[in-house]
């Protein structure tokens, strides 16, 4: 039987992890856990808010010279959401392990009945495909699959983690935990989670990013205020980094670092394109108006917003890893992050100014 090509249309860079640039520190502590997740569980889940060096950590072990494993790679955008379109990604990936890889599938859905089937029997058709056509061990990874809302996506991944073929690992980088069977993974072993407090830089990552692979050549005390500013956010410490490149001397870049508290010009274009400007009115009322408080609990928030369902709110910033911390185990306090906060009551004053004060009163 003849291979069916890819489609033409088929963009080629979704298929493959972005170049790291030459100023991405090596992080071996990372690295080293995702190796044990590619070779030892079912499925990898790396999973934080926008900038902490999802991808980037993925597509450094994937380029280094000895990766755990053969690797197909999706790059999912929103436009992916209409099924057929991400079968055809998904199957256009695999074919670049091996181009044989799709051909029961793509020959299934050519037929009519079977093209509406349910997300299951896609699913099926899939594993077998894979199953068939690549025996080795490979990795399957999904980036930025947060951008994925389709019902109908999800239950096929969800069904094809259930019955994943021994020789297959996935691995999913996102902004939010997706609807897949996390729980029962975890329960069984067969989840390996990398989250926000493992991809935080840590003091001696910060330093060798800033002085040894950037030579700002800051001092210690500087060190400390942009780690305690940043909390190892490693898109707030290339942000704030390129705004010190641009200081004349010593002095000012000292300067600079001791207004971080009043916020970054570039961290606060990059929240608000990629965090603010991406939440519906309800949630970007209640980020503004929220902003306000040091600590943020469910009455507290009632307060402050007017409304009666705060716990509510509260509990999707913590499921979408908007920029919350936890503060206590139970999870019914949380804090923003410190950059986050200063860019909120920025926003907050900018588009608000006369509500400020009536805010502090109901606080």
């Amino acid at each position: 039987m003849q291979t069916p090509a890819v489609p033409t249309w088929i963009v080629q860079t979704k298929l493959m992890p972005p170049r790291p640039a030459a100023t991405v520190i090596p992080r071996p502590r990372l690295t080293a856990i995702v190796r044990r997740g590619m070779t030892g569980y079912r499925l990898t889940l790396i999973s934080a808010p926008a900038g902490y060096g999802k991808t980037t950590l993925l597509a450094t072990l994937l380029y280094s010279p000895s990766p755990p494993l053969p690797f197909a790679w999706l790059t999912v955008d929103e436009g992916d959401n209409d099924p057929a379109l991400f079968i055809a990604y998904l199957l256009a990936a695999l074919a670049r392990l091996n181009p044989a890889c799709g051909t029961l599938t793509r020959s299934a859905l050519s037929n009519s009945r079977l093209a509406d089937s349910k997300p299951s029997v896609i699913a099926g058709l899939l594993i077998n495909d894979i199953t068939e056509t690549i025996p080795a061990p490979f990795a399957l990874v999904l980036d930025d699959l947060h951008l994925i809302t389709e019902p109908g996506i999800h239950a096929l991944l969800s069904y094809l983690v259930e019955h994943l073929p021994s020789q297959m690992h996935l691995v999913v980088a996102t902004r939010n935990d997706p609807p897949l069977p996390l729980a029962r993974l975890r329960a069984r072993g067969q989840l390996l989670e990398i989250r926000l407090h493992d991809l935080r830089f840590d003091d001696d990552e910060t330093a060798a990013f800033l002085n040894e692979t950037l030579n700002l050549n800051l001092t210690d005390a500087d060190l400390m205020t942009i780690a305690s500013r940043t909390e190892g956010w490693p898109v707030g410490l290339r942000l704030v980094a390129d705004s010190l490149g641009c200081a004349a001397d010593a002095q000012q870049r000292t300067d600079l670092i001791a207004r971080l508290n009043r916020g970054d010009r570039y961290v606060f274009d990059y929240l608000a394109d990629e965090v603010l400007n991406r939440q519906d009115d309800e949630i970007r009322d209640f980020l503004l108006k929220t902003s306000i408080l040091p600590e943020l609990t469910a009455p507290l928030c009632d307060a402050v917003t007017g409304r009666d369902d705060a716990h509510r709110a509260l509990a999707y910033l913590d499921r979408r890893n908007l920029f919350v911390v936890a503060v206590n185990d139970e999870r019914t306090a949380f804090r923003y992050h410190d950059l986050f906060t200063a860019f909120l009551r920025h926003q907050l004053e900018k588009e608000s100014p006369a509500q400020v004060a009536d805010l502090h009163r109901r606080a």
